[in-house]
């Protein structure tokens, strides 16, 4: 998209918080909307030094100079007619980062670039659109440090303010000498350096600097990166110093008033530790989430717990890693009530040290992805607290198949949903009090459940019943409607239960004709979602979350017969017609004191700085994920 936004000599762009979320507006512009869509410029009854111009049908572009939020919305609340005020939000083409290695970047936007499942990502380009993060919004890195003079790190790096570097005294009064990134706990001294590779490969996932045409970009494009090393240079570390770089989070945020919003907790091992659960737990009051990797042993942690990542809690987040292919990855541990959401996390390119490159592989991969969103939507909702944020990225996942059962969401990350979710929550006030419920797989289905006939399901009375997990296969143009043609299918959804539906037809191995719409309705045949093209292609797809129980319809018609009443099948207009297959997915509604990093399977030893026997010992994983289903929820 290229627009001449039309910036005001009043002062170009500027920032501002309007109903909760930070947004860019046009100088001292405002849209405004009346009641009456004949109504004249006099009715605005605007003050003297503003003015207005008509956009048509009711609406107007108001000049206000100088005038606060609060002074246009009073004036519209006093103004007889007013329906409606809103800041002239600034429009951008869609934000695509210059970074020269961004095509490798398939966690980011998968669109078949490197092979895989298109859309496997987690929607970090439509994200963009509303954020692209903020460096007030501060991460902490607790790992094996990180390379803070990487080219593409360095700006993104947090430095302590109330410290001054080299002067051997303790400015803040922490009990920390010169911590101006951060500290080194297992070295004991206010260098946090890499010497490893884990630590900087996951900051740069967080947080690559984006936009700067060097290497890669992370999910934020600009955000600040707390480094706190405890695990050495082997990758190993102690509950004592990880201990520690937790509690440092803490007081950090809770007496200093550092805005850290999360940690990245790519590493686990050991027995279950009643103190480090502690030091979480005071994190998360403090408001502070703890994202955690859920583990590399392929194996299901509902049975065999997988610490610190099984630990139950309102303030912790569980990270599964999935492919390109849109599958849980082979070395990814899972649980239906132990790991709550997925990421990418098998070949995943960023930052090591030496402002070099490489490519890993393991849940530690995946769950920066998770902690780069919380900070993405922490800086799009300043006021957003810790249950907010952390319910918006559980319930704004995009289901898929092979999770359900395996992760409590059954979903995989999406940053654009989570930050749709948010947004309702921050606009309501609403603080989630529990979890969503865990998403189980659903009864499986041996084979379709019908094949339309003609003109099936063409009303609400006629549409064909279906249940479970289902793949069908039908004509649009195949009866006597000819191209008016309309297929209904008819389901029974519970209050919050998710349901997919996936078109395919001029992606099928013989392609179709037909340019597919779907539409779902209501049990009275009112329309609630839709959806034309999708992924690039004209075939459709939709994901549509049920928020009440009942019946819904769903609608399969050719591109421009998009406006019929399903309800009589009437007022169908002409479109495309062709073979078509649809699958429909319903969800449902939702003792060793030692510890090492999790992840690094693809890089060669030399990459992360460790020998051979180093990088066998800690980035070894299984190759398959044992079955099994749990029993018990965690939270």
């Amino acid at each position: 998209m290229s627009a001449n936004l039309g910036l005001t000599a009043s002062g170009g762009l500027r920032h501002l918080d309007w109903n909760g979320r930070q947004v860019d507006a046009i100088g001292d512009a405002w849209v405004a909307r009346l009641a009456d869509r004949t109504a004249a410029v006099d009715a605005l009854g605007l003050p003297t030094t503003w003015a207005a111009r008509s956009l048509g049908e009711g609406f107007f572009s108001i000049t206000a100079p100088g005038a606060a939020s609060t002074d246009v919305v009073s004036w519209a609340g006093r103004t007889r007619g007013v329906a409606a005020v809103e800041p002239d939000f600034a429009i951008n083409p869609t934000a695509l980062p210059s970074d020269p290695a961004f095509s490798r970047l398939w966690g980011l936007r998968n669109a078949g670039q490197t092979g895989g499942v298109v859309g496997a990502d987690i929607r970090a380009e439509t994200a963009w659109n509303t954020t692209i993060g903020s460096r007030s919004v501060v991460v902490a890195v607790i790992d094996t440090g990180v390379d803070y003079t990487h080219q593409d790190l360095a700006a993104n790096i947090w430095t302590n303010p109330r410290e001054v570097a080299g002067d051997g005294i303790d400015n803040d009064g922490n009990g920390l000498v010169d911590d101006v990134r951060g500290w080194d706990f297992a070295n004991r001294d206010a260098d946090p350096m890499d010497d490893n590779g884990h630590g900087t490969h996951v900051a740069g996932t967080i947080g690559a600097v984006g936009n700067n045409g060097v290497g890669v970009t992370g999910v934020n494009w600009q955000v600040s990166i707390m480094p706190l090393k405890f695990l050495t240079a082997s990758g190993s570390g102690s509950t004592s110093n990880a201990i520690a770089a937790v509690n440092y989070a803490t007081r950090m945020r809770r007496d200093f008033g550092v805005n850290i919003v999360a940690s990245n907790n790519s590493w686990g091992g050991g027995g279950s530790s009643t103190l480090l659960r502690d030091a979480i737990d005071n994190g998360g009051r403090a408001g502070i989430l703890f994202v955690a990797a859920a583990g590399n042993d392929g194996a299901n942690t509902d049975i065999a717990a997988h610490y610190p990542s099984s630990y139950p809690g309102s303030s912790i987040i569980s990270v599964a890693a999935t492919t390109r292919d849109n599958t849980l990855a082979s070395f990814s541990n899972y649980g239906l009530t132990s790991v709550d959401v997925a990421a990418p996390g098998s070949g995943i390119y960023s930052t090591v040290p030496g402002n070099a490159y490489a490519t890993y592989s393991g849940t530690s991969m995946a769950t920066p992805h998770v902690t780069g969103t919380v900070a993405l939507l922490a800086a799009a909702y300043p006021t957003a607290n810790l249950a907010q944020i952390r319910s918006a990225i559980l319930t704004g996942t995009t289901p898929v198949v092979g999770l359900a059962g395996r992760v409590a969401t059954g979903g995989l990350l999406n940053a654009a949903g989570a930050l749709d979710r948010l947004g309702a929550l921050v606009r309501s006030g609403t603080t989630p009090a529990v979890d969503p419920a865990p998403v189980t797989p659903p009864a499986p289905v041996t084979a379709p459940v019908a094949t339309p006939t003609s003109d099936a399901g063409d009303t609400l009375a006629a549409a064909l019943a279906v249940n479970g997990t289902s793949r069908l296969s039908g004509t649009i143009g195949d009866g006597a409607s000819g191209s008016r043609d309309v297929d209904l299918y008819r389901v029974t959804l519970r209050a919050g239960q998710s349901f997919v539906i996936d078109v395919d037809a001029r992606s099928l191995a013989t392609p179709s004709r037909l340019d597919s719409f779907v539409r779902v309705f209501n049990s009275t045949g009112r329309e609630v979602a839709r959806n034309d093209d999708a992924q690039g292609s004209f075939d459709s797809y939709l994901t549509f979350t049920a928020r009440t129980a009942g019946t819904y319809f769903v609608g399969i018609s050719g591109y421009r017969n998009s406006f019929y009443n399903p309800a009589t099948g009437r007022n169908a207009m002409v479109g495309s017609i062709g073979a078509y297959e649809v699958v429909l997915s319903f969800g449902q509604t939702p003792g060793s004191n030692a510890v090492h990093m999790l992840g690094m399977r693809d890089a060669a030893p030399q990459q992360a700085g460790l020998s051979s026997a180093a990088f066998a010992a800690f980035a070894g994983a299984a190759d398959t994920a044992p079955a099994g289903r749990p029993a018990a929820r965690r939270r």
